[in-house]
């Protein structure tokens, strides 16, 4: 109880000593080093993930006026994204400026922020409110010279077919570089333009799903199951990896709740109790995986503003407990059971794997087609004054509307790839 007393004291001082977010991290685009890096991730992605995006679409992207602020969102779907995006950089022509977690930047002791930075990638801090990448976003936009790309999900879910709820930022950058921009110019405008990325495995994939999942299942120690489907098989795998961070955590499921309600019960009791133990936060998110990032970045904070050590072994642990709840959000069973695509069984592998081996990048299963398709530019110049009448309400239902627009975008690519099996 004592060290318990002393170790609140730490992270309150540290608080009250008005301890700073983590540096942000700008944007220095480098022209020689982004081409050099299109040449390998074109070989790259010929040989793993091939791309494939229309003439139409990429015109889209390459006839926006002269001048003009681009946002370009898409449904964040895979540990590729980042290439296939610098991919298609090159094929339209236009350089793409992009937001990347902060943590990202301090990998490969700091080398991999090097490299993002020059790439075209600035730091934001997940749940915080990070003014300093959303003062650069907005006038990454007024200068309208490149593009800013935005994956309003947030997180890679490993949910490829649903996409997941998009948060509003994307929305309020183009809005206030709209406003800023015409108090000189009435007549500047920006364009939010939607996309839609689709990753499917090229041929039957059926036999190295029965490897990566017997895999699994001999570490865990699980006896076959005769005449199980490969869904039925993931999900008791699924069980018992959620068993085991049961019993870390102390959480007592009730065994009467389904498998995902097993899961919501789990990642909410993880959370309170590290939100019980940072009572001097006010929490003001409402989703789950938006309290864990909340959470997170205030923690960060305390981190970065001591060197006690026991303090940051306590707060390194809530870290991790936190990054679990995240993850915990993408465990939905009910996205590979029944009649489903061969790209969902593998998806549910490779984030059960994650989860199995403690890996951050689980390998995908085989070499796959990478889709994309791109909607019509939406002129929000347009919809400024509806923007002016009520800015919240007017966030909150367009970004539902550009969630809609995504996910017909992805129906529609789910629907080509089906026509091709």
């Amino acid at each position: 109880m004592v060290q318990d007393t002393q170790n609140k004291q730490a992270q309150e001082q540290s608080r009250k000593a008005g301890t700073a977010h983590r540096v942000f991290k700008k944007a220095s685009p480098s022209g020689p080093i982004i081409d050099a890096a299109r040449e390998v991730v074109r070989m790259e992605l010929a040989l793993s993930n091939k791309l494939h995006v229309a003439k139409h679409d990429l015109e889209h992207i390459r006839k926006l006026p002269a001048g003009a602020g681009v946002v370009l969102i898409s449904n964040h779907a895979d540990e590729m994204d980042p290439r296939i995006c610098l991919e298609l950089s090159r094929r339209s022509g236009r350089r793409f400026i992009s937001m990347c977690n902060r943590e990202a930047f301090d990998e490969l002791s700091g080398f991999a922020g090097w490299a993002l930075q020059h790439l075209g990638h600035f730091s934001v801090e997940r749940g915080a409110h990070d003014s300093h990448a959303r003062d650069f976003a907005i006038d990454i936009v007024k200068e309208g010279k490149n593009v800013l790309l935005i994956f309003p999900e947030g997180e890679i879910f490993y949910l490829n077919e649903e996409v997941q709820p998009f948060h509003s930022g994307a929305v309020e950058i183009c809005m206030q570089a709209i406003l800023q921009m015409r108090e000189k110019n009435p007549d500047w405008t920006a364009f939010i333009v939607p996309m839609a990325i689709k990753y499917h495995h090229r041929g039957r994939i059926e036999k190295v799903l029965e490897m990566r999942i017997t895999r699994m299942e001999r570490r865990l120690e699980l006896l076959p199951m005769e005449d199980a489907t490969f869904a039925e098989r993931l999900k008791r795998i699924q069980r018992e990896l959620l068993l085991r961070e049961d019993m870390q955590h102390e959480v007592r499921i009730s065994l009467e709740e389904d498998l995902f309600e097993q899961i919501i019960t789990t990642e909410k009791t993880i959370l309170a109790r590290v939100e019980e133990r940072h009572r001097e936060v006010s929490v003001t998110q409402h989703e789950v995986i938006d309290e864990s990032w909340q959470l997170s970045a205030e923690i960060r904070a305390d981190l970065e503003g001591t060197s006690d050590d026991s303090v940051r072994e306590e707060l390194a642990h809530e870290l991790s407990d936190l990054e679990e709840v995240a993850q915990l959000t993408s465990w939905r069973p009910y996205y590979y059971e029944g009649d489903v695509s061969a790209d969902r069984l593998a998806e549910a592998v490779m984030k059960l794997e994650r989860e199995l081996y403690k890996i951050k990048r689980p390998r995908q299963l085989s070499r796959r087609d990478v889709h994309i398709k791109v909607a019509e530019p939406i002129d929000l110049g347009k919809l400024a004054d509806d923007y002016r009448r009520d800015p919240r309400a007017f966030r909150h239902s367009f970004t539902t509307e550009l969630h809609d627009n995504v996910q017909a975008l992805v129906d529609a690519l789910v629907y080509q790839c089906a026509r091709r099996q």
